[in-house]
């Protein structure tokens, strides 16, 4: 676990940068703006970031703290199963792939539809749906 733990945050928070600088990048090229991001993410917990791209200093704080807790998260689960399943190096890869490739619908549909609908609306799924596989 404790190796887990050394590798699966460093790991979940440099993929949770990728994953981020897509999302951002993609919003903003198609029009959505470059902080709807972190907005919507930062809304699910603080009801007055904006829900557009609009530049919000806590929401910015917020959306990223989140989206970095999360990323952590699943790159130590990520660690976890490369652990208990050791196999080649691209095995790993692409059950990190598979894996987020089940995690996606499941947050976007799932928990976040229940914890805030206004927010998971706001972000394109197809997106998402990149970001989460560049995750993996």
């Amino acid at each position: 676990m404790r190796r887990a733990l050394r590798v699966g945050i460093p790991g979940g928070m440099a993929a949770g940068v990728v994953m981020a600088l897509w999302a951002m990048a993609a919003m903003w090229v198609t029009g959505s703006g470059f902080w709807t991001q972190v907005n919507l993410i930062a809304h699910t917990f603080y009801r007055s970031a904006p829900l557009n791209g609009t530049f919000s200093a806590p929401a910015l704080v917020i959306g990223l703290t989140v989206h970095m807790a999360v990323a952590s998260v699943f790159g130590t689960a990520i660690a976890l199963l490369a652990q208990r399943l050791p196999g080649a190096r691209s095995l790993v890869i692409a059950g990190g792939v598979l894996f987020v490739a089940v995690v996606w619908p499941v947050m976007q549909w799932g928990v976040w539809y229940k914890l805030d609908e206004p927010a998971a609306e706001g972000f394109s799924e197809w997106v998402f749906a990149v970001a989460h596989v560049l995750f993996g």
